[in-house]
């Protein structure tokens, strides 16, 4: 039966928000062209609708598809439309405010909205945080997340605080349980797996990340590897999960995996 590759973008195919490619990482995904086995990229990312993301990999050197491409922006838009929520206060960047209004939701900059959307936003003010809380707590509105990952790369290379940082916050401030998009919650896998026709046990996840992607296909009955090449460097970082939850192999990167 011919395998579907589950793969992380960022710290695992290229470098960090730069979006350099890891080395030799553009040749094994280029591969696939020549192989049996399907892939498809599952990314977290929330700084470019996935169009944009798109273009910017392909300007790498990727050699993709728009089927090879699936994102939490995407299927946030989605299930938004399918509520019917029409009006969203909006952490995160001029991009995801644009995709956002290109699916016939509004983003108004007040608390009088449906849902509140929690993105990066790398120039977050309190500010912003107030508006958000009173959406919550005084309009009743959803609270709803890209993702819930700690820590990602910047630009520079440097760690900062993620999305989760910021969703947790809200949380506590507004005693509301998010719902999240992304990995590692079950529906950006589920979705995959209908778009590829896919049993878990025929599925393979690899990303730099234990926590926010690998333990979400774990949990589904996925095999999963751990690559180094990205955020966490030492393999020792994994002690902090129970063994049925620890990746099946783990590679310096993907360049070094057999498709």
């Amino acid at each position: 039966m011919n395998k579907l590759y589950l793969v992380d973008i960022e710290g695992t195919v290229v470098k960090d928000k730069s979006f350099a490619p890891i080395p030799g990482a553009v040749e094994w995904i280029n591969g696939f062209r020549s192989s049996p086995h399907r892939f498809v990229l599952v990314s977290n990312n929330t700084t470019h609708n996935p169009m944009e993301l798109l273009a910017v990999l392909e300007d790498q050197g990727f050699d993709l598809e728009k089927e090879n491409l699936l994102t939490c922006m995407g299927t946030a838009a989605n299930w938004l439309k399918k509520k019917g929520i029409r009006k969203c206060f909006v952490i995160g960047n001029s991009q995801l405010k644009a995709y956002l209004n290109e699916n016939g939701i509004e983003t108004p900059s007040d608390r009088r909205v449906e849902a509140v959307l929690v993105g990066l936003d790398t120039s977050l003010s309190y500010q912003t945080l107030k508006t958000a809380v009173n959406a919550l707590v005084k309009n009743d509105a959803v609270l709803l997340a890209l993702h819930a990952n700690r820590l990602y790369k910047d630009v520079d290379g440097e760690l900062a605080v993620s999305v989760g940082g910021i969703v947790r916050a809200l949380e506590y401030s507004s005693q509301k349980e998010a719902q999240v998009f992304g990995k590692p919650e079950p529906e950006i896998y589920k979705q995959a797996m209908r778009q590829f026709r896919a049993r878990p046990d025929h599925c393979l996840m690899i990303s730099d990340d234990p926590f926010s992607d690998l333990v979400g296909a774990k949990s589904l009955g996925m095999r999963t590897i751990f690559v180094t090449s990205g955020k966490y460097k030492d393999q020792a970082v994994l002690d902090g999960l129970e063994k049925w939850l620890r990746p099946d192999w783990i590679h310096k990167s993907v360049a070094e995996i057999r498709i």
